[in-house]
C-alpha cells in the first residue's frame, strides 16, 4: 500500500526524529477506537503499551476516555480502588 504524505508531515517526524510508520500506526489505532471498531484493550495489545499504555496515550493527546464499555468501566474502578487503597 502507498499513501502519499504532505512533505510537512515527514519533515515534522525528522525533525521530532521520530518513526513515521509508528506515528501512523498509532493514529490509525486511535481512529479505529475513536469510531468504535476497536476497545481499549485491543488498541493497548495492537501499540503493544497494555490497557492503561493506552488510557495515557489518549489523556496525553487530549482524548477523553469517556466510551467505556461496563467490563472497561468495571476494570478502571478497581484499579483506582487499589491505588486508594494503598495510600
Amino acid at each position: 500500500m502507498n499513501i502519499e504524505l504532505p512533505d510537512m508531515i515527514v519533515e515534522s517526524y525528522r525533525q521530532e526524529n521520530e518513526s513515521l510508520q509508528e506515528g501512523i500506526r498509532c493514529g490509525l489505532v486511535i481512529w479505529e477506537y475513536l469510531n468504535g471498531r476497536l476497545s481499549l484493550r485491543e488498541c493497548g495489545e495492537l501499540l503493544h503499551i497494555g490497557y492503561r499504555g493506552f488510557i495515557e496515550l489518549l489523556w496525553s493527546k487530549g482524548i477523553p476516555v469517556d466510551g467505556l464499555n461496563a467490563e472497561e468501566f468495571d476494570q478502571q474502578l478497581a484499579a483506582l480502588r487499589a491505588v486508594s487503597d494503598q495510600a
